[in-house]
Order: C-alpha cells, then structure tokens, then sequence
C-alpha cells in the first residue's frame, strides 16, 4: 500500500517495506508508543548514529533507542535533551566539525545532566488528551522550526510567520522564568 511520497526524495513510500522486516516493525511500534512528544526528537537522534555511506539498519535503531529508553524515562525533558542534542551536532556538522557518526550516547548524558537541574519535573495531575497533545507537538514544533533560522542568524526570513509568535511567547517565558 502506497502511502505518500518521501518528502526529501520523493520516491514512493511503502507501508510494505515499512514492515518487511521484524525489526522494521518492532521500531515502527516502539516509535508510536512514546509519549511527552519524546518521538519526534528520538527519530531525529537515531539519525545521528547514520554511517557517512550507508543507511543505519533498523535492528541498529532498535537497539540505540531501546538503550535511551533504558537510560531515561519518557518525559519532555528527555524530548528536550534530544531535541538540543541534535542540534548541537548538527550544527556542529554544519561548521565541519566531527563529522563521525556518534557511537555512544555521552553527549545525550551530558545534555540531560546540564538540564536536569533546569527541568522541574511534576507528576502529572491529570490525563493529557489528545487534543493538549496535539496543540503541545504542533508548538513544539514551530518552537523548533523557529530556533533552527534563529541559530543561523536567519530570524528575518520567518519574523512574519505565526510559528514566530509562538516562539517569541516560548522565548520570552524562557527569559522571565
């Protein structure tokens, strides 16, 4: 069954050849269990440990994410911790700066150290719908879309977008405490 076209390639993406292999499946399911909007930047993450000439194998993927997930509970600090730790070493990529895949999950440590102390995790008082979930990944996502041109030194290009708002309201809260 075709499902759409790869957005980067656009060839045509199969939810056969999704699903083809054990370890195919078992990621697929495991991705789509994750909670706090922890998928997103986890699927981000595993590409960091891409080989520069060949696609990192699902059965990899599976191992490298069940390894994070043995680490770190799901949680948004742990969305956040991967989400700063792909920028990082993209941007470290970017400037030509180890360009090796990673092979451990030390930077992710380091991340998560550094922020824990600036997370103030609370149990959850109630049931989040799907409905918060949604609006939460969806500003989450601007949040993140807007950071990338403002590290580039680029917020002039997006300053007219509604995703700039919602960063600057994020931005200014991050600033006021």
């Amino acid at each position: 069954m075709k499902l759409c076209r790869c957005p980067i390639c656009h060839s045509n993406l199969h939810l056969e050849a999704l699903i083809e292999d054990e370890a195919g499946r078992e990621l697929l399911a495991k991705i789509s269990q994750l909670t706090h909007g922890v998928a997103k930047p986890m699927v981000a993450y595993l590409g960091l440990f891409k080989p520069a000439q060949s696609n990192l194998s699902n059965s990899r993927a599976l191992k490298i994410m069940g390894d994070v997930l043995e680490l770190y509970e799901c949680s948004k600090l742990l969305a956040h911790c991967l989400s700063e730790t792909v920028q990082s070493v993209r941007k470290k990529r970017l400037n030509g700066q180890n360009m090796e895949p990673l092979a451990n999950h030390n930077y992710l440590k380091s991340v998560y150290e550094t922020q824990k102390a600036t997370f103030v995790t609370q149990p959850a008082m109630r049931a989040e719908t799907p409905e918060q979930r949604l609006k939460e990944d969806k500003n989450r996502t601007a949040i993140e879309y807007i950071q990338r041109y403002v590290n580039l030194g680029q917020e002039d290009y997006v300053k007219n977008t509604p995703e700039y708002q919602i960063w600057l309201d994020w931005e200014n809260k991050q600033n006021n405490g």
